[in-house]
């Protein structure tokens, strides 16, 4: 929650009215290195292991090396030295903290442990509600709680006295509770007839940033009490808060690729409710979203212009490209001609070769300076084929595409390595739907190319179904349990979606016995009719519930991965019945396979696929992420249990931001899993691990915006190509690392998932293997003996010059001399458009 100069204006002009407020600690601002900041106040520990401290394992006195960082609604825990950046700043702690009388239990036991939520009761005016979760033999259980604490941050519920009376202190978001009931409750507790004590109503609300409701609240104060007239002008500096957080979620959408809705947002502005400046932001950023477009007519119609001047049957053969950049030309799309608009007016420069500049661009993106109108013409043909080669499900016609391509004066792998990730996704192009003949990939009325297989959902604007549905896909799993599934998958699309802007994903994963579905309710938000949500809506916090997708005709999706501009895909990934996480291959294959069709679908940028679940979802995120940390950019697990290879792995996930979120209430997580989080204190660690205070087994929807937060931040991208491979493998899938591959592992090295509590000796086995010197690539250690290394002029070596590989005493050497075969499969299997291999060596 950001802290706004307004805010604090408001909060101080209203302090005397309402009186003095609990004097608090100050906190702490903590920048880290990945580019969050955390609040709060921290203190320093040297283990999150529990049990140490329980037997004395710790062996003596042991340096604080790990900070918990506490804001009064959970902890995070992160290694000093690893993520902080600089040192803390202090603040002023929240200003205000309401209290609430409760008879609060003062006896009972502690609760150490609390179930699945199964239902909450709303608070009533008493700030008290019934909390229905599933006992240790399965039956509900009720805790009767009292809301002791509000902040603008989280608010504190306790045990009440009862029957059978129990001790605790849960603490849930603010954000999390509706306005009506926070009504109520301030009716009850606040004298009516005393506008002070109304009035830290209206405070309270400022500092959450609900200005709308601080609003609303004051105009009914001063129209029941006029004296208060002083305050009216305050009307006028809440609207403008209001007002800015319009602007910045106009921002927002502009920058997550939404300009429409950015400008629909802009246009119904309020205007003349708000003072000089704010209108002329709102013009100032009107203003950009036209410039853009101005810029987009404008160069289509100088381009045009110079091809109407070229001889006839140039022209007759630039017209489809130019039609084409005329269609698809676009905010998104518009820095690919950067090197035509900056020259494309220069009269000294010939015509064909500012065209040339214009359809290079296009084609291989900025920078491409590529002034051959030959060549560039060329390149047209090369494109398509190559479009035709990655959507083609027949060897014999890729192998004639081939032969076509090789035949071309602008067929160069660096021109392909180039264009790749510019086209359409493959089975969304018009050379998909001519192989395919498939009628449901019709425009029809889309401003897009539906994707071969994917079906749009009737109800969900945005929202496909791939592959078999959830009971298809459990009787096929019941048939064969270990045949390799197929990709079965639902997506939303955030609005606004264009196929040539590429798109950060999340690949979400369910919990056991819940459907696909409900984690686009999470991620993407529960669908709605509604399609600008309103200003103080609180409706996606209940997005935390495994609910199905609601029957009735919804339309659009208004939560966080909509606002953002990530594409969710969530998987199809449990047997029928399935209660656990099983950690075997045919869930990996189950996500990856599903994950590489929508890629080839849809516009999804590989450099920032991240992978989250929750419970037994989130312990198959972990688990994936850690076997295959070459593929994701980071891995968030909610309410996960670590098992079997998550106790061996955590070497592997120095290669990849970890994300880990429970309630210190899910079965005392830091005295049963604390040794595993304590290998990810580390100084190579970019992990933090979150637990809410006194909750249980949730999904944890307050925390969202702080995770894609975390998304969004440039250091949480995928990292180049590894110079050094260091990383364990303990199953017959774990064999493929970023360049490095085996086909099969020594069976000495292999270990059965389901067969795990029998195997005689569980241990890892390691993966050694560096870039060195003279362009030697040498594989040092590994369960394996026949190898295939890739190649990329992205890795560490001189393409140029001969490549050698060497294990134990073999060797196989390679040569790039300029072959395409080996780049155009890579990135047809898989469907990764930005980091296709040119070249592989096997070794022996």
């Amino acid at each position: 929650m950001s802290n706004h100069p307004t805010v604090i204006v408001l909060a101080g002009l209203l302090i005397g009215a309402i009186g003095s407020v609990n004097s608090v600690h100050a906190e702490q601002l903590i920048t880290l290195r990945n580019g969050l900041t955390l609040r709060g106040v921290y203190i320093e520990r040297s283990t999150l292991d529990e049990n140490s401290f329980s037997v004395g394992a710790d062996g003596g006195i042991q340096t604080p090396k790990i900070w918990a960082v506490d804001d009064g609604l959970r902890r995070t825990y992160i290694h000093r030295r690893g993520m902080v950046n600089n040192e803390p700043v202090d603040i002023p702690d929240l200003g205000l903290h309401i209290e609430f009388p409760q008879p609060v239990s003062e006896g009972g036991d502690e609760v150490g442990s609390i179930g699945r939520i199964l239902g909450v009761s709303p608070l009533n005016e008493y700030g008290r509600r019934q909390l229905t979760v599933r006992g240790t033999d399965g039956s509900p259980t009720i805790l009767h709680q009292g809301l002791t604490e509000l902040t603008s941050r989280y608010a504190r519920l306790e045990g009440l006295k009862a029957e059978k009376s129990i001790r605790l202190d849960m603490r849930v978001a603010t954000e999390s509770i509706d306005t009506p009931s926070l009504l109520r409750i301030f009716k009850k507790r606040m004298d009516q007839t005393d506008p002070n004590e109304r009035l830290e109503a209206v405070r309270f609300f400022m500092e959450a940033e609900r200005f709308g409701d601080a609003h609303r609240e004051l105009q009914v104060i001063l129209k029941q009490f006029p004296e208060q007239e002083e305050l009216r002008p305050q009307l006028t500096a809440l609207v403008e808060r209001q007002a800015m957080q319009l602007i910045e979620q106009a921002q927002l959408r502009r920058e997550s690729g939404q300009p429409e809705l950015a400008e629909a947002i802009l246009k119904q502005f309020p205007l003349g409710r708000v003072g000089r400046v704010t209108r002329l932001r709102v013009q100032d950023e009107l203003t950009e979203i036209t410039k853009l477009q101005t810029q987009r007519d404008e160069t289509v119609a100088q381009l045009r212009k110079l091809v109407s001047g070229l001889p006839q049957a140039d022209q007759t053969a630039l017209t489809p490209i130019v039609d084409e950049i005329d269609e698809h030309l676009s905010a998104n799309t518009l820095n690919r001609l950067s090197d035509f608009i900056r020259l494309g007016k220069i009269e000294t420069t010939p015509a064909r070769q500012r065209v040339a500049l214009a359809i290079a661009g296009w084609i291989l993106g900025s920078g491409s300076g590529e002034q051959n109108l030959m060549l560039t013409t060329s390149l047209i043909e090369v494109r398509d084929l190559v479009q035709q080669f990655l959507a083609h499900p027949d060897e014999g016609a890729r192998a004639r595409i081939l032969d076509q391509l090789k035949r071309l004066e602008a067929t160069r792998a660096d021109y392909i390595a180039k264009l790749l990730p510019l086209i359409p996704p493959p089975m969304a192009s018009a050379q998909a739907v001519t192989i395919h003949r498939s009628e449901d990939a019709a425009t029809d009325d889309r401003p897009f190319i539906l994707p071969i297989d994917a079906f749009p959902d009737e109800h969900v604007q945005g929202m496909y179904h791939v592959g078999p549905n959830q009971e298809d896909f459990y009787a096929a799993a019941a048939a064969d349990p270990f045949a390799i599934p197929d990709a079965a998958y639902v997506v939303q699309l955030p609005p606004e979606y264009d196929p040539l802007r590429e798109y950060p994903c999340i690949v979400a994963l369910h919990a056991a016995g819940a459907s696909a579905e409900t984690q686009l309710n999470w991620w993407s938000g529960v669908a709605s009719k509604q399609f600008l949500a309103p200003e103080e809506s609180n409706a996606s916090a209940d997005g935390d519930a495994e609910t199905t997708q609601p029957s009735v005709a919804d339309h659009v999706r208004l939560g966080r991965a909509a606002q953002n501009g990530f594409i969710v895909v969530a998987p199809r990934w449990t047997r029928g019945g399935q209660q656990s996480y099983e950690y075997t291959m045919r869930e990996h294959d189950a996500v990856l396979r599903s994950l590489r069709s929508a890629m080839r679908r849809f516009s999804i940028d590989s450099d920032r696929v991240f992978i989250g679940g929750h419970g037994a979802g989130g312990g198959a995120a972990w688990d994936i992420a850690l076997s295959h940390p070459d593929i994701w950019s980071g891995m968030i697990a909610i309410g996960a249990e670590p098992q079997k290879t998550l106790h061996h792995y955590n070497a592997n996930a120095v290669y990849m931001p970890v994300y880990i979120v429970m309630g210190d209430k899910d079965g005392r997580p830091l005295k049963r899993n604390g040794a595993v989080y304590d290998d990810y204190m580390t100084y190579q660690h970019d992990a933090m691990v979150v637990m809410y205070r006194g909750r249980g087994k949730e999904f944890f929807y307050e925390e969202s915006e702080r995770i894609f937060e975390w998304m969004k931040t440039s250091e949480h991208r995928r990292p180049r190509f590894p110079e050094s491979i260091e990383v364990k493998s303990m199953r017959e899938g774990d064999r493929f690392f970023w360049w490095l591959e085996w086909q099969d592992s020594l069976p000495a090295t292999v270990i059965d998932p389901i067969l795990w509590d029998e195997a005689e000796r569980i241990v890892a086995a390691q993966v050694s293997s560096t870039i060195g010197a003279n362009n030697e690539i040498r594989i040092s250690q590994a369960p394996s003996n026949a190898f295939t290394v890739w190649l990329s002029p992205d890795m560490p070596l001189d393409f140029g010059d001969q490549i050698t590989v060497r294990y134990r005493n073999r060797r196989s050497n390679f040569q790039f001399g300029g072959e395409i075969d080996t780049l155009l499969e890579d990135a047809r299997t898989r469907a990764d458009r930005k980091r296709p291999f040119w070249g592989k060596v096997s070794i022996p």
